[in-house]
């Protein structure tokens, strides 16, 4: 242990930098300071040193895994991997020609969704009294909200199978901003099939709409195309179609790749549609509940396991989760693979799973910095006290 008993004197400074660095060497050659050491080492009792490293691994450590761990990650991981290949599966139709395995969920949705659609003057779908009921608010709905963004247009790329999925306003996200400046402005906002962004000249409004009743329309009227055939595209898939980079995709035998933006076209059109997003969530919902309940029921929730502020324990399973969706997207692709690159195939849900993991997963390990930060603050306030209670008290003897 070196001599702590001498008098500190801080470095002069008022001689510009190149003397302070000067009189700091020859402050450490005076106290005999090895700099290559660990100054904790040098200056603490070995006993000391293990105390402190011990609190910092439970306060601030990463917990360890075990065989259990790695158990319920492969668990989850099989269990959403089968349900993406057999429940999830595609949207159903053709694929280069070929049928495609349907998603028997997608299915049963779209079968129901007749009940609910909008009534037409041929309609002879058999109907319960809350099917009726419901048919018959969507049918209101589809009356009341008529909106100058439900435009079709063969010759800007508005087809009628994927007009909804062009014009921003029918976006269930996006919808809530474009929708409502497209309905008060009488204007439609799109997106046409080379991928640019457009709007379409504005429509005769007949009379101002106010901001309350135009986000009351765009929610109306979309309650009143969710059930149809054609259904309500997935949120923020129309933004995709500006994207004109090549996909890798294919969609005829022996045709070469095309683009993202007429990949996401032939998505939706193809059934990729809000009720498919509902088949897709299961999935990564299934796999994130088993390595949640397994963490809930595992995990002793006292200090030294989870650490400062449940820090340890948010970590270890986070760090879990993001590795259990890692995986399920990796298994998506192969699952893509296996249905022949059919682009339905996807699974967006899922790597929409995997990105908001990995942003916890920084977002935590920020959080443990602060902290760590925090207790090295709090620990230097504490020893200035100290030390300047014993230099009082050394002055005053």
């Amino acid at each position: 242990m070196p001599d702590l008993s001498f008098t500190i004197t801080l470095p002069d400074t008022e001689h510009g930098w190149d003397d302070y660095v000067r009189e700091v060497e020859r402050y450490i050659d005076r106290h005999g300071i090895e700099v290559n050491r660990d100054p904790i080492a040098q200056l603490l009792p070995p006993h000391r040193a293990a105390e402190i490293c011990r609190r910092f691994e439970d306060d601030f450590g990463r917990s360890p895994w075990d065989g259990w761990d790695y158990s319920a990650v492969a668990l989850a991981v099989l269990t959403g991997a089968l349900l993406d290949y057999f429940l999830v599966a595609t949207p159903g139709r053709n694929f280069k020609g070929a049928p495609q395995r349907g998603s028997p969920l997608t299915a049963w949705m779209h079968e129901q969704s007749k009940r609910l659609a909008p009534i037409t003057g041929s309609d002879q779908v058999e109907r319960n009294a809350f099917q009726r009921w419901v048919a018959e608010l969507t049918t209101a709905a589809q009356q009341w909200a008529k909106v100058p963004y439900d435009l079709v247009d063969p010759k800007k790329g508005l087809t009628p199978n994927v007009h909804r999925l062009s014009s921003l306003g029918h976006d269930p996200v996006l919808g809530l901003v474009f929708g409502v400046k497209d309905i008060m402005c009488g204007t439609c906002t799109f997106i046409d099939a080379s991928g640019v962004w457009r709007v379409a000249a504005p429509f005769d409004q007949g009379k101002e709409t106010g901001l309350l009743d135009a986000l009351a329309t765009v929610i109306v009227h979309g309650f009143s195309d969710v059930f149809t055939a054609q259904g309500v595209p997935p949120p923020f898939l129309s933004v995709l179609q500006s994207i004109t980079a090549n996909s890798g995709f294919t969609l005829k035998k022996g045709g070469v790749p095309v683009s993202v933006n007429d990949i996401v076209r032939y998505m939706y059109a193809n059934g990729y549609d809000l009720r498919h997003l509902a088949t897709m969530t299961i999935s990564p919902a299934v796999a994130e509940t088993i390595v949640r309940t397994y963490d809930a029921v595992r995990t002793p929730r006292d200090g030294r396991s989870v650490g400062k502020s449940d820090i340890r324990a948010k970590l270890k399973l986070s760090t879990m989760l993001a590795l259990t969706h890692g995986l399920l997207a990796s298994s998506n692709i192969l699952k893509t693979a296996l249905y022949g690159w059919n682009p339905t195939a996807l699974n967006i849900a899922q790597f929409a799973a995997l990105a908001k993991q990995m942003l916890s997963l920084v977002k935590l390990s920020a959080e443990r910095d602060n902290l760590i930060q925090d207790e090295l603050a709090t620990g230097w306030e504490s020893l200035l006290a100290e030390s300047a209670g014993g230099l009082h008290r050394s002055s005053s003897a």
